[in-house]
């Protein structure tokens, strides 16, 4: 197996360069890429948890403002293993029907 080449640099005008072989650039750029693909990811991620943690604040409201009597009749249904989404339909539909003000229609 052959010994990578060790880059070489090159004084110009008293700033120094660094001379990539073609092996070296291609190397240099599919690990740009790589890396562009992970920062995409992470962004990705991140807006995930953002939504996470909405739904959540969302539901934390939701429930709080769930009256015991709706939350005795809605046994079974509240329960956990159940996605956030599901949960906050499931809440909805056994509080008494009423206007949201924090929606627009």
């Amino acid at each position: 197996m052959p010994k990578p080449g060790k880059p070489r640099t090159v004084t110009m005008d008293g700033a120094r360069f660094v001379v990539l072989t073609p092996e070296q650039y291609a190397g240099l750029e599919s690990s740009r890429r790589q890396l562009g693909g992970q920062q995409a990811q992470v962004a990705r991620m991140k807006l995930d948890l953002q939504r996470g943690r909405e739904l959540l604040r969302e539901a934390e409201r939701v429930l709080a403002d769930l009256p015991a009597k709706h939350a005795e009749s809605s046994s079974g249904r509240l329960g956990p293993e159940r996605g956030l989404p599901e949960l906050l339909a499931d809440i909805r539909a056994v509080l008494p029907s009423r206007a949201d003000p924090d929606r627009t229609p």
